[in-house]
């Protein structure tokens, strides 16, 4: 009987240790989930996607792309975010990885919703990102103007 409970306990101290490991591993920040925060926060028109790069340039970018995509639901009479769209079937690939740059490859669908026809309009995003990590933080250095 002790023998079991023993047997029971070291097979329970192995899976919360294995767990704990996997969770710790799973929290290192990586290139591919900054793309993925981007692309996503860049669609939905989220004025966090600005977080994601350091030069004032791309920020201007940023902005611009905000500002036409409100412009265009405010001239079809809808609200600023009339023209957000949603990223589904995300794939990354990480094509180059170093201490201090990487390179990332995005595809996903892009729907954006159409709430009076209640139907979703469907484009490919296709993009290639290069990252550069400052104070330990992964940042986007190019790649923006292609979107």
């Amino acid at each position: 009987m002790i023998q079991r409970i023993s047997i029971f306990a070291i097979v329970l101290f192995l899976a919360v240790f294995f767990q704990s490991a996997f969770i710790l591993i799973d929290t290192i920040e990586q290139p591919k989930d900054t793309v993925l925060s981007f692309c996503k926060a860049y669609y939905q028109l989220d004025e966090s996607a600005k977080s994601y790069v350091n030069n004032q340039k791309k920020i201007d970018m940023i902005d611009q792309y905000f500002y036409a995509q409100k412009q265009k639901a405010n001239e079809r009479g809808y609200r600023d975010n009339y023209l957000v769209s949603y990223l589904t079937n995300i794939h990354t690939k990480t094509i180059e990885h170093t201490n201090t740059s990487a390179k990332v490859h995005i595809t996903a669908k892009r729907a954006a919703i159409i709430p009076w026809l209640k139907t979703r309009k469907m484009t490919h995003v296709d993009h290639t990102f290069s990252l550069i990590k400052k104070d330990n933080q992964w940042i986007i250095s190019d790649g923006i103007c292609t979107m």
